[in-house]
C-alpha cells in the first residue's frame, strides 16, 4: 500500500490540491499513535484541525481510492449543476446521484445505477 500512498500524494501535489499526505511511524511515534488510537498498521486517519475529530479512512488500496475519498469528505457538500449536458455527465461519472431543481417548486431525482436489492 505505501507505493500507492506515495503515488496518491504525487497526484494530489501536481494537480495543486490543498490536500496534503503525511507519514507517522507509529513504532517511533507511540504517544502520537496512542493520541489517535491507532492499535494496527497500516492506519490511515483524516485530520481536519485540531479541534475535528480524525476521520478513519473507509475505501480502498489505490492512488485513485485515496484521492477519491478524500476528495469527498473535503469538498464541497454540493456541486452546482447548469446545464443538461452537464447532469448527463454527472450522473455517468458517479455511481449514486441526487439532483435537486430549485426556484419556486422543488424536484429532487434520486438516482442509482446500479439497482437495490432488499432481502
Amino acid at each position: 500500500m505505501a507505493p500507492e500512498y506515495a503515488r496518491a500524494a504525487q497526484m494530489l501535489k501536481e494537480e495543486g490540491s490543498e490536500i496534503r499526505l503525511a507519514k507517522v511511524d507509529a513504532t517511533v511515534e507511540t504517544e502520537l499513535a496512542k493520541q489517535y488510537s491507532v492499535s494496527g498498521y497500516p492506519t490511515i486517519k483524516l485530520l481536519r484541525g485540531a479541534d475535528k475529530e480524525p476521520v478513519d479512512f473507509a475505501a480502498g488500496r489505490m492512488a485513485e481510492d485515496f484521492i477519491t475519498w478524500l476528495k469527498k469528505k473535503t469538498g464541497p457538500p454540493a456541486e452546482n449543476i447548469d446545464s443538461v449536458t452537464a447532469a448527463k455527465a454527472f450522473i455517468e461519472n458517479n455511481e449514486v446521484v441526487v439532483l435537486g431543481f430549485f426556484k419556486v417548486n422543488v424536484i429532487i431525482l434520486f438516482y442509482h445505477k446500479k439497482p437495490i436489492h432488499s432481502k
